[in-house]
């Protein structure tokens, strides 16, 4: 009774609705609309041993023969390399076609010694998912929605629940500090993947992105929203016993700030570099991080991604817990 009332509140609180669920929906449809129409065009980086020019959109040519290292690190969907004679072609992405362009390099490598039969060999690069700007930035936007999620439902344990009178009448019941934080836990759990949904739904329908989770990955989804909610919950647990009244306001302004500064919606690298120590404190960087390695995207060795995972779990149930009991003790 006590999780489908804190679930309850989360959808018909204005506010909340807003934040959590509508919000993040209008960022997809925004950021979508800019940054979609930018995924048509594929990259490809060319070696080529015989002095040959060729243009073509997309086509950068390289200084050196890159290594199966700089292969699989490089930005390229494809990197071709001709020499004696033959043109090895090592495919990226799905984004490359073996079409037109390929064809065109591959006579003009020919007749640059004037040879007609040029042999051309496929290797395909298997190195994990590859984010496009516009999935990195769909997946910041999860992000952020989890940053909502987790910090208003921090901040109401003071502003709204203690406030008002909730624990009051809280007290009064065998209801326990652990049942009502586990209540509103995992109402915000449980909010969290719906939003998180939301936009990996909408962000397929409108604009193709492929976000979508394999079903083999959903319990390590399920694990990176369930720790997310509870690090950003944590942190407004901590700004509603900081600053009391003040606590909305302040975790509002957190919040901005975080779109900015953690580097979920464009990399850090954009950023002045004395504001790059900035995106080290902010909980988003590291939820994107950790989304990211539901897609199997190697920024984390798996013992770092459940090191990350236990400690943001631990650390939302330890403050999250102390600040229920602070409050009904003070009530």
């Amino acid at each position: 009774m006590v999780f489908y009332s804190f679930l309850v509140v989360n959808f018909r609180n204005k506010f909340l609705f807003f934040m959590n669920i509508l919000l993040p929906v209008v960022f997809i449809i925004l950021f979508g609309a800019v940054f979609g129409k930018q995924e048509s065009g594929q990259s490809v980086g060319y070696f080529s041993d015989r002095p040959l020019s060729f243009e073509a959109a997309g086509w950068q040519e390289l200084e050196n023969i890159p290594d199966n290292d700089e292969i699989e690190k490089s930005s390229f969907d494809a990197i071709v390399v001709a020499r004696e004679g033959k043109i090895d072609v090592y495919i990226k992405s799905a984004l490359f076609e073996n079409s037109y362009d390929l064809e065109a390099f591959k006579l003009k490598y020919a007749s640059a010694n004037r040879t007609s039969i040029i042999n051309v060999k496929a290797h395909q690069i298997t190195i994990g998912k590859n984010l496009s700007d516009l999935e990195y930035i769909m997946i910041g936007v999860i992000s952020i929605s989890l940053l909502s999620v987790g910090l208003n439902a921090g901040v109401n344990i003071y502003t709204d629940y203690v406030r008002y009178g909730l624990f009051k009448r809280l007290a009064t019941t065998p209801i326990s500090a652990s049942n009502l934080l586990i209540s509103s836990v995992g109402a915000n759990i449980i909010t969290g993947l719906i939003s998180s949904f939301l936009v990996i739904l909408t962000s397929k329908i409108l604009f193709k992105a492929d976000i979508v989770i394999p079903p083999s990955r959903v319990p390590i989804y399920i694990l990176v929203v369930i720790s997310s909610v509870l690090l950003n919950l944590a942190l407004g647990a901590l700004i509603g016993l900081s600053f009391r009244k003040a606590a909305k306001g302040v975790a509002q302004l957190l919040y901005t700030l975080f779109i900015f500064f953690s580097g979920v919606y464009f990399p850090i690298e954009f950023m002045p570099k004395s504001y790059r120590i900035v995106s080290y404190i902010t909980t988003p960087r590291y939820v994107h991080m950790l989304f990211q390695k539901v897609y199997d995207i190697d920024v984390l060795s798996n013992t770092a991604f459940f090191i990350l995972v236990t400690s943001f779990t631990l650390l939302g149930f330890i403050v999250g817990s102390y600040s229920i009991k602070l409050h009904l003790k003070q009530r």
